[in-house]
């Protein structure tokens, strides 16, 4: 059996893979990049092949993430290595970046934070763009500072990762990115994987998703210099709530971006 063979057959297509997707899982597991996928179609494949592809598909028909199954993700560019103990990172927290690298183009050899990082994610993707800053990390799972690490080890980008409980022990920042665990318990817009397969530290929050949030905005103030800046990710129902909490705090300039759907997803304010 050939690789267009094997795309055609029923127990591949009932994985229903995106496009994307299944380029990745060939890429990982025959070692084919985009264009040999298509040159090298008619190639017959091995039985290990094969067998490898079909688990990986039954995996991920059953509901498994893919990014798990694979252990890799791609974010902002960069091949990270992802465990059931880290969040997937999303498109959505590219956004994050994106606003952050407003503020660091006009000065990257800034002091910059991530925290609750994860697979390190946010910060290596920062870290690699702007190479000048002193970046560092944080996360309260130890098995998530290990992952981030290795992606680091990997990627051969510079970032300090220290487990945390949010700002204990940290210091002093020009720039402040969080990705926060903010979904409620029983939120019905969950999916079925985020509940079985990702880490619930990760993923929920109580006071409806906003007590971590909470907890970051008044813990910030701490740990930003004046005129320092807090970009944190949130749910899209939550800039409301986001903005009045920030604005009792004190917080200045605060503005909410929308991600590639359109919905409220990272607010930036800064430190008077």
């Amino acid at each position: 059996m050939n690789l267009s063979e094997l795309l055609g057959s029923d127990r591949i297509r009932a994985a229903k893979w995106t496009i994307s997707e299944q380029r990745l899982v060939i890429e990982e597991v025959l070692g084919l990049v985009m264009v040999d996928q298509i040159l090298r179609a008619q190639e017959s494949l091995s039985r290990e092949q094969i067998e490898k592809l079909l688990t990986i598909a039954s995996r991920s028909q059953q509901g498994e993430p893919l990014a798990y199954i694979l252990g890799v993700v791609y974010f902002d560019g960069l091949r990270l290595g992802v465990t059931p103990d880290v969040l997937i990172p999303r498109l959505d927290t590219e956004i994050l970046v994106a606003v952050a690298s407003e503020l660091m183009q006009r000065e990257d050899a800034m002091q910059v934070h991530d925290m609750c990082t994860g697979s390190g994610a946010v910060a290596l993707a920062l870290k690699s763009r702007y190479p000048r800053c002193e970046m560092s990390a944080s996360d309260i799972c130890r098995n998530a500072i290990a992952c981030a690490r290795t992606n680091a080890v990997s990627l051969k980008l510079d970032v300090q990762f220290t487990r945390a409980d949010l700002f204990d022990g940290l210091g002093m920042f020009d720039l402040v990115t969080a990705n926060p665990p903010y979904v409620a318990w029983g939120d019905p817009e969950v999916e079925a994987a985020v509940i079985r397969y990702e880490p619930e530290q990760a993923v929920f929050s109580v006071a409806n998703g906003l007590a971590l949030i909470e907890q970051l905005l008044t813990d910030a103030l701490n740990h930003l210099r004046v005129g320092g800046i807090l970009c944190l990710e949130h749910g899209h129902r939550q800039a409301h709530d986001v903005h009045l909490m920030a604005s009792d705090l004190g917080w200045q300039a605060i503005k909410t971006y929308q991600d590639l759907a359109g919905r409220d997803r990272v607010t930036r304010m800064q430190k008077p």
